[in-house]
């Protein structure tokens, strides 16, 4: 059994920031824990898949795995405060540094950063 939920977020993720661009494009998972634990007890931390393809601003929309609804107690209609952490997804990070390394070790970084004659850089003036 599995179960969809909907938290509600504190701020608006807004794609014309860098922060909402980067959790909107690169995050498919995140963590949460509930909120009302004492801090004398050691919060279990669950990972939950965000739902691809429901994109609201305000709220993400998550699927919650048999395991996590047993351990928190959650059924159908069942609100609870919960702490959230997005998870980056960073495969494209890695793809992108592994392609600037190939680059390089190949002596074909001038392709990316060729070497023009001075005569044709644009002039340098200090600016007053």
């Amino acid at each position: 059994m599995k179960l969809y939920g909907a938290i509600s977020l504190p701020k608006v993720l807004n794609d014309d920031t860098d922060s909402g661009q980067l959790i909107l494009s690169s995050c498919s998972h995140l963590l949460l824990t509930l909120s009302d634990l004492t801090s004398a007890k050691r919060p279990r931390v669950y990972e939950v898949e965000l739902l691809p393809g429901v994109e609201r601003k305000d709220t993400v929309y998550v699927l919650l795995h048999v395991s996590t609804l047993r351990e928190l107690g959650l059924s159908n209609g069942t609100t609870v405060d919960v702490e959230v952490q997005f998870q980056l997804n960073r495969s494209n990070f890695v793809r992108m540094h592994e392609a600037v390394d190939a680059i390089r070790s190949s002596d074909n970084l001038h392709v990316l950063f060729p070497i023009t004659p001075v005569s044709r850089q644009p002039s340098r003036r200090p600016l007053r």
